[in-house]
C-alpha cells in the first residue's frame, strides 16, 4: 500500500494540480483510497514526500551497483 501511495504522490508532485500544494485528500483520492486509510500510513504530506525522496535515493544507489 505504501508503494501505491508514494507512486501516486510522486506523480502528483511531478505534475501538481492547479490550486496550490498537494494535500493528503488529493493523494488519497488519486490513489483510490479514503483519507482515513491514507492517514493510517502517513500523517502529513511531508511524511509522504520524505518516503518518496527516500525511495528515489535507494533507487539511485541500486542503479550504481
Amino acid at each position: 500500500m505504501r508503494t501505491w501511495i508514494t507512486d501516486t504522490a510522486r506523480d502528483l508532485l511531478d505534475q501538481p494540480p492547479p490550486g496550490g500544494p498537494v494535500t493528503l485528500d488529493e493523494i488519497a483520492a488519486c490513489a483510490g483510497i479514503t483519507t482515513h486509510h491514507l492517514r493510517a500510513y502517513y500523517g502529513s504530506v511531508d511524511a509522504v514526500i520524505a518516503d518518496v525522496t527516500a525511495e528515489a535515493a535507494r533507487a539511485s544507489r541500486i542503479e550504481r551497483c
